[in-house]
């Protein structure tokens, strides 16, 4: 078969071992560099160390794919094997996509970054100086500094699968589909982010664990009702220009015909296997249930809007949320600040296990959950923790 210098496997695997990877920018090099130790010599030659080889070459190209670096409260660190962090005496944080095998080295005592911080800002209201979806386009840096991300780890990985809203410096909602069948340990919310392919923000993101998981109890997955729930963040927020809690409607609101804005980093199309990593706003218009509701008999859909969920979009489509886009806010704005007046969508759920209902279709708009119905519950749970 092939002939295989044992000398290259050698120096491959101590570049592992020190993190003394190949940048990917020179991988053609290595490749090549191994075409021309792989050519054929003897027919009976023994591939075994061929297919080392590869294998090693295989390990470094799936560490070389994690992030490099992290941001930790405001600060950046170097993103390493969590064993050699441990054996330096450093706190080890899930914040490079790779949990405990690949993580964010930091020391034991940091301190919060002091950059943007803001002191009792109002709700809904965004500070930064320049302040997909479906139809829609992205959203400026700090603009949805309330905008929550729900990440969910499992072994070596960790994945965004929901949207959330800040509410307070403790609490954020989210749809309850997303979480309650996962174990608060096994979740952590991020804030502050906007592109999460890249660390080109002004200010950096902010990752917190998850003290307490509130599902509602009423929550009924064959029909998404009552599709909510609170996650306790494990330490207060420091309020900065890119994280600040968004406002809560009255009871009483009416915001039938209203322009809404939905945002979130789901899908921007129907059926594409991943997002664009920038934050994605689309605005639509609220609809009156009964309207909604015979909006989709008319394609033959059967499902009900229950008077705790709201539907925002259009008849002929062409603008909607995703999926991806569950539990993230929709919130319409007056007078400069914005209210929180629904959580979304089920529906972006739904086509994405087995409706087949898809996307910005005619006649299907989203159907969020109305955050109004839901007060005093939140008021209750969140006071608890007090």
């Amino acid at each position: 078969m092939v002939k295989v210098i044992p000398s290259l496997l050698v120096i491959v695997a101590i570049n592992l071992i020190n993190c003394q990877l190949p940048k990917s920018s020179n991988w053609k090099f290595w490749t090549s560099k191994l075409a021309l130790l792989t050519k054929p010599q003897k027919q009976d030659e023994d591939p075994k160390q061929l297919n080392a080889l590869w294998s090693l070459l295989n390990i470094a190209r799936f560490v070389l794919s994690f992030p490099q670096q992290c941001s930790y409260q405001g600060a950046d660190y170097p993103c390493g094997f969590g064993f050699n962090c441990w054996l330096q005496g450093k706190r080890i944080l899930d914040l490079c996509s790779g949990g405990l095998f690949w993580s964010c080295c930091v020391p034991q005592q940091t301190q919060v970054s002091p950059a943007g911080i803001l002191h009792d800002p109002e709700c809904g209201k965004v500070y930064t100086r320049n302040s997909k979806i479906v139809g829609g386009e992205n959203a400026k840096f700090g603009e949805v500094p309330w905008q929550a991300a729900v990440v969910k780890r499992q072994y070596f990985n960790q994945k965004i699968s929901c949207g959330g809203a800040l509410i307070n410096r403790k609490w954020v909602v989210t749809a309850a589909h997303c979480v309650y069948r996962t174990p608060a340990t096994n979740l952590r919310l991020r804030l502050g982010d906007y592109n999460l392919k890249g660390q080109t923000e002004k200010f950096a993101h902010e990752e917190f664990g998850v003290k307490r998981k509130v599902v509602n109890e009423k929550y009924n997955p064959a029909t998404y009702q009552n599709d909510i729930a609170l996650l306790e963040l494990s330490t207060e927020v420091d309020f900065k220009q890119h994280i600040v809690p968004v406002c809560l409607p009255n009871k009483t609101d009416n915001i039938t015909g209203s322009m809404a804005t939905v945002t979130g980093w789901g899908r921007t199309q129907y059926g594409v296997p991943a997002s664009l990593g920038v934050l994605q706003k689309v605005d639509v218009e609220v609809i009156d249930s009964n309207t909604c509701q015979q909006w989709m008999k008319t394609v033959g859909r059967r499902e009900i809007i229950y008077s705790n969920m709201i539907c925002a979009g259009y008849k002929d489509g062409g603008k909607d949320s995703c999926q991806g886009d569950s539990g993230s806010p929709l919130t319409v704005k007056n007078d400069g600040k914005s209210t929180l007046v629904g959580l979304g969508a089920y529906k972006a759920l739904q086509s994405a296990i087995s409706w087949g209902v898809g996307c910005a279709r005619p006649n299907l708009p989203g159907v969020y959950t109305k955050i109004s119905e839901f007060l005093d519950w939140i008021a209750i749970q969140t006071a608890s923790s007090s």
